[in-house]
Parts: structure tokens; sequence; C-alpha cells
């Protein structure tokens, strides 16, 4: 049963603001409906209308496939820039752990539920382990602060 249709008793419901309606909604159904009304635009005794219905029809197929195959390009685009995200910010946590900043805003967030933006590096004891893991046994630091200047 259609939305509203129990609400109004005897409310007629106008098939052209419903073919309007799922053209807005669904790109496809939009071509569809092109196609529809070009079908009925056309006369039935004319002998050339079969010709540039096929025509009319191949070119819409083309264009959903082009456009297919371009949502499909950017679905690939989007998720290959989300594991990029994902990627680069478990990076940025573990290298927050092992200044011992925050791994959320490395404290330039006053609204930060971890921190409240005072989570900057050094701000609590770093991960000696997380630490060896991107520095070595020896922090680089640690080793420019020993050698002779």
């Amino acid at each position: 049963m259609l939305e509203g249709a129990g609400s109004t008793a005897g409310a007629t419901l106008d098939p052209a603001q419903l073919m309007q309606d799922l053209a807005a909604s669904d790109p496809r159904m939009a071509m569809l409906i092109q196609l529809m009304q070009a079908q009925r635009r056309q006369p039935a005794d004319d002998i050339d209308a079969p010709n540039e219905r096929d025509e009319t029809i191949l070119e819409l197929r083309a264009r959903l496939d082009a456009a297919e195959a371009q949502l499909a390009r950017m679905t690939h685009i989007a998720r290959q820039l989300r594991d990029a995200g994902r990627i680069a910010s478990g990076r940025l946590g573990r290298l927050a752990a092992a200044l011992g900043a925050c791994g959320m805003c490395w404290g330039e967030d006053p609204g930060c539920r971890g921190c409240r933006g005072r989570g900057r590096p050094g701000m609590v004891r770093p991960d000696p382990e997380m630490r060896a893991q991107l520095f070595g046994a020896q922090s680089p630091v640690r080793e420019a602060s020993r050698q002779p200047h």
C-alpha cells in the first residue's frame, strides 16, 4: 500500500507527480521515464518511429553504461581513500603513543574527549615498546643529545 493512501479516503494520486518523484530519486528511473515519454510522443503510424526509438534506446543505454562505469570508478577511489585514511590514522596513533601525545588530536582540540586539548607530545609517559618499534632501541632524540657538539 502506498504511503498516504489510507489517510485520505478517495484521494487520487497524480501519476505525473509520481513519475517526477521517481525520476528525481533514481537516475535509472529518470532514463526509463525519458524513454517512455519519447515513445509516447512518437506517432503510432510513423514508419521511422521504430528506428528513432531504437536509436534513443541505444543512446540512453550508452549513457547509463557510462554513468555506471563512472560510479564504479568513483566507488573504487572512495574505498582507496577510506583505506588510506585508516592506515594513516593508525600510524599517527602509534606515533602519538610513542611520543606521549593524544592519539586523537595531538593536543590541538580543546573539545577532545581524550585530553581536552592538553595532549601534546610529552604530556603523558611515552609507550616504550611503541617508541622502540618506531625509533629502534635508542630514541634518535636521546642519541643526538648524547653526541658532542
